[in-house]
C-alpha cells in the first residue's frame, strides 16, 4: 500500500547568508598573480629510450649520394638513319639518285662531358637575438608621423585669421544724408468718442445678423413649374444602341449537357440489360446441368444406424 509522505518546508539559507565586505585592490590581484608565477616550475621531458639505446633512427637523417646520369644516343637518331641494304635495293630497281634522299645525321655529343645534377644544400637555421622593440619599430615610427600630420592640421585650423580690410580709396560717404526724426504726440487711453463708437458697430451688426435670421425663418414655396411641363424622354441613338438577337453560352453547354446525360443513361441501360442476359443464361445452364447430374447419379440408401437395445420393465 501506498504510504503519505510527510510534508517538509524547504530550507532555505537566503537570510542567514552573508557576502564579505573586502573588496581586492588592484595591488593585490597582482601580487596574487606573481606569486603563482613564482610558485610555476619548469619540467624538461625525458628524453627517448632509444637515445640511450644508440639505435639509427635517432639523430638527423644521412644523405643518401646518387649516381650520376650518363648520356646515351637518342631514338629519334635510330628510326631517321637508313640502313645499306634498303639505299642497294634501290638502286638496283632503276631509279635515280635524285629519288633518294639522303640523311644527315647529327654528329654524337661528347660522351666525356657528363652532365651532372647539383642539388642545393639545405641551411640550417641559425639562433639569432629576438625582441620587440625592434619588430614593432617601423609600425610604431609610421603612427608617430600620422599623429604629427593630425595634430599639425588641428594646429593650423584653431589659428585665428582676421579677414581683410575693403578697400576705402575708391569709396565715398555722403555726409548731407539725414534722417527725420520722431516726432512726439500726446496719447490718450481713455477716450470717450472710440468707445461709443464701438458700441454702434457692434449694434449694427447684431441687427444684421437678426434680419437675416428672421428672412432664413419665413417658408416661401415656389410656382410649380415642373408639374405643368411635359417629362423628360431621352434621346436614342441608333449609332450605339441596336437591338439584337444574342445566345448564351450557359444554353448552348446546357443542351450539351443534355445529350451527355442520355448518353450516359443509353449506355447504362445498356450494361444492366447485358448483364440481365447474361443472368438468364446462366440459370438455364445450371437448370441444365442439375439434370442432367440428377439423371446420372444412383439412388444409395443411407445405412441405418446402430442404437443401444432398451429394455422395458413391467409396471404391474
Amino acid at each position: 500500500a501506498l504510504k503519505r509522505k510527510a510534508v517538509v518546508s524547504t530550507q532555505s539559507t537566503g537570510a542567514t547568508r552573508k557576502r564579505g565586505y573586502h573588496i581586492e585592490s588592484q595591488e593585490e590581484k597582482e601580487e596574487k598573480e606573481i606569486e603563482q608565477i613564482k610558485s610555476y616550475k619548469f619540467r624538461a621531458r625525458p628524453p627517448p629510450m632509444s637515445a640511450y639505446q644508440g639505435s639509427s633512427s635517432t639523430g638527423v637523417p644521412k644523405k643518401k649520394t646518387r649516381k650520376a646520369t650518363k648520356a646515351k644516343t637518342p631514338m629519334a637518331l635510330k628510326r631517321k638513319a637508313v640502313s645499306r641494304s634498303a639505299m642497294s635495293k634501290a638502286k638496283n630497281k632503276g631509279g635515280t639518285n635524285n629519288a633518294i634522299k639522303r640523311l644527315k645525321a647529327l654528329p654524337l655529343p661528347d660522351l666525356k662531358k657528363v652532365f651532372e645534377v647539383t642539388k642545393a644544400e639545405a641551411k640550417l637555421t641559425q639562433p639569432a637575438p629576438f625582441s620587440f622593440e625592434t619588430k614593432y619599430a617601423k609600425p610604431n615610427e609610421v603612427k608617430e608621423k600620422l599623429l604629427k600630420e593630425v595634430t599639425e592640421k588641428e594646429k593650423k585650423a584653431r589659428e585665428f585669421k582676421a579677414r581683410p580690410l575693403y578697400e576705402t580709396e575708391g569709396f565715398k560717404v555722403d555726409h548731407n544724408l539725414s534722417k527725420t526724426n520722431t516726432k512726439i504726440v500726446p496719447f490718450n487711453i481713455s477716450k470717450p468718442d472710440a468707445y461709443h463708437d464701438k458700441l454702434k458697430k457692434l449694434d449694427q451688426t447684431i441687427e444684421k445678423e437678426n434680419i437675416e435670421l428672421q428672412k432664413k425663418r419665413k417658408f416661401k414655396a415656389q410656382y410649380p413649374y415642373v408639374i405643368f411641363e411635359e417629362p423628360f424622354v431621352p434621346e436614342k441613338d441608333s449609332r450605339y444602341c441596336k437591338i439584337e438577337e444574342f445566345n448564351l453560352h450557359s444554353e448552348k453547354r446546357g443542351e450539351d449537357r443534355k445529350k451527355f446525360d442520355m448518353e450516359l443513361e443509353e449506355q447504362r441501360n445498356m450494361l444492366e440489360r447485358e448483364k440481365e442476359h447474361e443472368a438468364k443464361v446462366r440459370e438455364t445452364l445450371e437448370a441444365k446441368e442439375v439434370a442432367e447430374l440428377r439423371k446420372k447419379m444412383v439412388h444409395r440408401a443411407n445405412k441405418i444406424g446402430e442404437y443401444k437395445k432398451q429394455e422395458y420393465q413391467d409396471i404391474s
